[in-house]
């Protein structure tokens, strides 16, 4: 079983906002240690308010900005890095002028080739200079 500071780790690496602000509190609480196995945490009551309230104001301070994957014609698609879904959508819509027909949040643990090299969408995403943005189109051939 990992412990508290793996998964805490674990937690900031794959941007998991909710795990990350509940072991940060009980962490400060004093409640749980970082070298405690992390089944420690079936067992800890949830102070639901003030874990609300560190997500709501983002204490880690995790990115907002996810990707998403916009089809706008028969196979398809562009990449997009935007704060919502309706962002991404506009955005796109506002730099192309094609009407999405569908957008869906993909995973920053997703490997793209991108030029020469392979790279996954939260490294890529540090990359980029501004919000939103369009990094890509991908047409699926059959």
């Amino acid at each position: 079983m990992p412990t508290i500071r793996e998964l805490y780790e674990d937690a900031i690496k794959y941007e998991e906002s909710t795990l990350a602000h509940y072991i940060l509190l009980l962490l400060q609480e004093g409640k749980i240690s970082t070298n405690d196995d992390d089944s420690v945490l079936e067992r800890m009551p949830i102070d639901a308010e003030k874990l609300d309230q560190m997500i709501q104001s983002n204490y880690l301070g995790f990115s907002k900005i996810k990707i998403y994957s916009i089809k706008y014609a028969v196979n398809t698609f562009a990449f997009v890095y935007a704060g919502s879904p309706a962002d991404a959508k506009l955005y796109f819509f506002s730099r192309t002028g094609k009407q999405p027909l569908n957008c869906h949040e993909l995973s920053l643990d997703y490997m793209m080739a991108v030029g020469n090299r392979f790279i996954n969408f939260r490294d890529w995403r540090k990359e980029q200079k501004q919000f939103p943005c369009i990094v890509g189109v991908y047409k699926k051939e059959y």
